[in-house]
């Protein structure tokens, strides 16, 4: 062979058989090669490639010697021609990838498509459909049901038969690829798990940026189980007062910056977050080697925050300082909360004596803390040191305030209105919750019972105040004393504390039904058994948690809960609200997810109620937590 037969030999044009025969061989090559790598195998040399296909042989037949030489398998059709009738059949290899053993079945269209999934039959007939109507090749994947119901997933290439007058037929060339597409599916659930995952456990709070109060409980826990340590607990409030009250605005400003402060004296290494409205939690290990004791620590930050003159409305604050330190060691029996409360108590001690520091060389008894937390709050139900404020929530169809939350303070020992959502906690934990919301229940209906009553009002009861069989009764004795109408209001659940008597839950649910009121359940998504209870109780009306909203603009993860949650309530009858809404970018998207209410600082901050008989507006009156962002309100 000379330069001129080489040259001409270059310039020749494959035939389409000779394409298709490369096309099989490099599939055939990359299929194996994507399974070893899958099954953990390493290629270690490579390997010359030789086209198996010899011999004259008809098309389908070289394709046939492809496939079983390969452990592939093949389901040949050719078309019906004058004389000779169509054919449709598939090799040894093809039957036993469907699950059947070879020559058990005389296949048909019928039959065929029969093995196929249900869901891919479609797509199945669409390819095929594809591949004759173009004459060239194609592919597709699909899924088969075995005998027994197994489902195995199968990869075909699809390629057109020829003869001299034309296209003959189709042969598929298949391999189960069942290994291949679980690999896939768990390489997609691993990066799409990856991207959704927060990285930061803390959930620190929104405006202070430290931990919140239960991760810094969990934190006390943890130590208490295996090293021991110490627990400050520094309590703050305004030590002069300002000409005007303090506003929301002025609390948080006030919070943020004693946060900055508390950074700065404790440094990035130690466990410290808000743990109640004004007061501070700092927890030492042995194991972290602090410089200093947990006395030495808290007097400093108490001298700290002492000497740091706080602007408000660019007018000096100071604060009154007190801390309380509780030292337990790895065999405690006291929780994490029952420490912080030790701390909480020692701290009120020091205050009350005057001194910067209260120190427990060791938690108190459980008797002894849990009478002195049931005292506390009984005095301040008997004195009546709570206040109602209201807060706007947004129709988001209407876009306009259609109705109010009443939100609950508490009145510290200076008279000024702080958040409860730490007193409430230490209610449900200690079983005081019920006389907290009998108060509420009774200045509510009462409150709502002077007014014109031409909106709808919406009461919370905590989840473990329906275990008492006498509730139903109360309530509804208050509806009637009161003279409010039942169909104004709406009972609403909250889930942060468990429901502990199911029956009592349902049986309270169904009276508070049959006498015109209706149903809330709130904290949905975060509570206890949230599902069961959206089946079991009759509810009209459920808040998303605040934790799934003020991040949802930047959270896909957020953004995918809100959307099935959203869509769940939906399908089952229910309107959805979403608490702690921030910004406009929030309020848009939520509409978009088919959110119904808004609520939160973007739609209007707490204010002090007042009841007027020309109201025209819906006021809900609604104990519930406020936003975990403030700490001296």
């Amino acid at each position: 062979m000379d330069l001129d037969d080489i040259l001409a030999l270059a310039q020749t044009r494959p035939s389409p058989l000779e394409l298709a025969r490369a096309r099989r061989v490099a599939r055939t090559v990359q299929s194996r090669y994507d399974l070893s790598l899958t099954e953990g195998y390493e290629i270690m040399v490579d390997t010359d490639l030789v086209d198996p296909m010899t011999g004259e042989v008809d098309e389908a037949a070289s394709v046939a010697r492809v496939a079983e030489l390969s452990k592939l398998g093949t389901i040949t059709w050719t078309a019906a021609r004058p004389g000779r009738p169509g054919r449709l059949f598939w090799s040894d290899d093809m039957a036993m990838i469907f699950g059947h053993a070879p020559g058990t079945w005389r296949l048909t269209p019928e039959t065929l498509f029969a093995f196929v999934h249900p869901s891919d039959v479609r797509r199945v007939r669409g390819a095929v459909r594809a591949v004759w109507e173009r004459s060239g090749p194609g592919e597709v994947g699909f899924r088969v049901v075995q005998p027994g119901g197994r489902i195995r997933h199968v990869h075909c290439h699809l390629e057109i038969l020829t003869a001299e007058d034309g296209p003959s037929g189709i042969i598929a060339t298949g391999e189960d690829v069942t290994a291949l597409e679980l690999a896939r599916q768990e390489r997609r659930r691993l990066a799409v798990r990856s991207r959704m995952l927060s990285a930061d456990l803390a959930v620190p709070d929104v405006l202070t940026g430290l931990p919140t109060r239960d991760f810094v409980i969990d934190e006390v826990d943890r130590a208490r189980r295996k090293t021991g340590g110490a627990l400050v607990v520094v309590a703050t409030e305004p030590a002069n007062r300002l000409p005007d009250p303090l506003t929301d605005e002025d609390r948080d400003q006030v919070t943020a910056e004693v946060a900055r402060v508390l950074r700065t004296v404790v440094g990035e290494r130690m466990t410290g977050g808000l743990v109640g409205s004004g007061s501070w939690g700092v927890l030492l290990a042995p194991a972290d080697e602090y410089p200093e004791t947990a006395e030495s620590l808290a007097g400093r930050i108490v001298d700290t925050f002492r000497n740091h003159l706080f602007s408000v409305r660019q007018k000096p604050l100071r604060l009154s300082v007190s801390a309380g330190v509780v030292h337990f060691g790895s065999d405690v029996p006291a929780t994490g909360f029952d420490l912080l409360i030790d701390g909480e108590n020692a701290a009120r001690d020091a205050r009350r004596n005057g001194t910067a520091v209260a120190v427990l060389d060791q938690p108190v008894e459980e008797r002894e803390r849990m009478e002195r937390c049931r005292d506390r709050i009984r005095r301040v139900v008997s004195a009546d040191r709570f206040a109602l404020y209201a807060q706007p929530i947004v129709d988001l169809q209407l876009n306009q305030v259609t109705r109010h939350e009443i939100l609950l303070r508490v009145r510290s020992d200076t008279g000024e209105p702080v958040a409860p959502w730490a007193f409430l906690d230490m209610a449900e934990r200690v079983g005081e919750i019920l006389t907290v919301d009998k108060w509420v229940v009774d200045h509510a209906l009462e409150l709502i019972g002077r007014g014109a009553q031409t909106s709808h009002y919406q009461v919370n009861i905590s989840g473990r105040s329906l275990a008492d069989p006498g509730l139903l009764a109360f309530v509804t004795g208050a509806i009637d004393r009161h003279g409010v109408k039942p169909e104004c209001l709406t009972f609403e659940i909250t889930e942060t504390a468990l429901i502990e008597n199911r029956n009592e839950a349902l049986a309270f649910a169904t009276g508070i039904r049959a006498a015109g009121c209706h149903l809330a359940l709130d904290d949905f998504g975060t509570g206890y058994s949230t599902l069961t209870h959206l089946k079991q109780l009759p509810v009209d009306l459920v808040k998303i948690d605040g934790t799934f909203i003020v991040d949802l603009c930047r959270s896909p993860a957020s953004q995918a809960l809100v959307s099935m949650l959203v869509k769940l309530c939906e399908a089952l009858g229910i309107r959805v609200a979403a608490e702690y809404v921030q910004d406009e970018q929030t309020i848009e998207l939520l509409r978009d997810l088919g959110v119904d209410f808004a609520q939160g600082y973007r739609t209007g901050r707490p204010e002090p109620i007042t009841v007027s008989r020309q109201e025209a507006q819906t006021v809900e009156l609604e104990l519930r937590f406020p936003p975990q962002c403030t700490a001296l309100g």
